[in-house]
């Protein structure tokens, strides 16, 4: 369940306990038809992202601060490279993660052929990340994230390669939609869970993960 934390606005998510181990299950499809959107809006990760989402979307919004009694309290807003928007090193790892994986991009040069769809080399540049993907995680995540305590053959590190992955479009289709940032958004608030950001009761970490992740990753 979801809970609300001081100093925050609204629901925050919870953290996994890591002194008990929790059922990691290797992410796969499951919506493919109608009446499986009807059991996804009732199922504990629907929960899950609309609680993470609305806990972003309250510390991005604005708070009436005052220097003195005397002064009049006025609207603090943040912007994109608001200095106001500090980065934890959880923040900056990540950062520096999205950049590795942009740099990638140089390595496999979009094909210059006639395309009706997306360009063939994503399918060249997927490859690419899902070989390092593993390396990648265990550069820029704390180890005690990836090695959360499980109680199934599945990991932690095995569910956040899965989101992570997918979350740039379809190798097979050449196609990228909401899908995708939803399971971007899942990569991050899976972090989240597993204590891998600063808990701050004013939403500060939070706005870090709206600035510095999510607007750089769409």
């Amino acid at each position: 369940m979801a809970n609300t934390t001081a100093g925050t606005t609204g629901p925050c998510l919870n953290r996994l306990d890591p002194s008990t181990p929790h059922t990691f299950i290797t992410p796969a499809k499951r919506i493919n038809e109608g009446h499986d959107v009807s059991a996804f809006l009732t199922s504990h990760a629907y929960r899950d992202i609309m609680t993470f989402v609305l806990q972003l979307n309250a510390s991005m919004f604005p708070r009436s601060v005052s220097d003195n009694r005397s002064t009049p309290p006025k609207p603090q807003t943040w912007e994109l490279g608001s200095p106001d928007v500090v980065f934890s090193n959880s923040i900056i790892q990540l950062r520096q993660l999205l950049s590795s994986l942009n740099g990638i991009i140089d390595e496999v040069p979009p094909d210059k052929g006639p395309r009706r769809y997306g360009n063939v080399s994503f399918r060249k540049w997927y490859q690419t990340v899902e070989g390092r993907m593993s390396l990648l995680l265990a550069q820029h995540l704390p180890s005690e994230v990836l090695s959360f305590s499980a109680a199934t053959e599945s990991t932690a590190k095995d569910e956040l390669e899965a989101y992570l992955l997918g979350s740039f479009g379809s190798p097979q289709r050449l196609d990228y939609g909401t899908g995708h940032e939803l399971s971007f958004l899942a990569f991050v608030g899976s972090i989240w869970r597993l204590g891998g950001f600063e808990a701050t009761p004013s939403g500060s970490e939070e706005r870090a993960i709206v600035l510095g992740l999510i607007e750089p990753y769409v």
